[in-house]
C-alpha cells in the first residue's frame, strides 16, 4: 500500500473513531439526563449531612430526602450513650432526694 493510501485509511479510521466517541458521549449524556428524571430517595446523615446512599423507590417524588445516621456518627453517639459516660440519675417528682443530715428537722 502506498504511503498516501495508508495515510488516507488512517485518517478515515481516526474520523470513524471520533464519530463513535461522539456517539458514545451523547448516549452517556442522555442516560444521565434520564436517570436524573427518575424518582429518587436520597438518604442523608442527620448528624454530619453526608449523603449515605440513594435509592429508587417505586412511587416517590423526585428529590425526596430521608435522614439516617452514618457509621462514623453512630460510633460517636454509641460512645455517648455508654452507661459509663452517663450522668447520675435525676430524682423525679415522685421520688424525693435524700436530705443532708444538717437539713433534717428534729422532732
Amino acid at each position: 500500500m502506498p504511503p498516501s493510501a495508508a495515510r488516507t485509511v488512517s485518517r478515515q479510521v481516526i474520523r470513524d473513531v471520533q464519530a463513535l466517541i461522539a456517539c458514545a458521549r451523547e448516549v452517556i449524556r442522555q442516560s444521565r439526563w434520564a436517570r436524573g428524571q427518575q424518582p429518587s430517595l436520597t438518604i442523608v446523615c442527620a448528624w454530619c449531612q453526608q449523603t449515605i446512599r440513594g435509592q429508587r423507590p417505586e412511587e416517590a417524588p423526585r428529590g425526596l430526602i430521608s435522614h439516617s445516621i452514618c457509621r462514623a456518627c453512630f460510633t460517636d453517639v454509641l460512645q455517648e450513650l455508654d452507661p459509663a459516660n452517663a450522668f447520675p440519675p435525676v430524682p423525679t417528682k415522685t421520688e424525693t432526694a435524700p436530705l443532708a443530715s444538717y437539713l433534717r428537722l428534729v422532732p
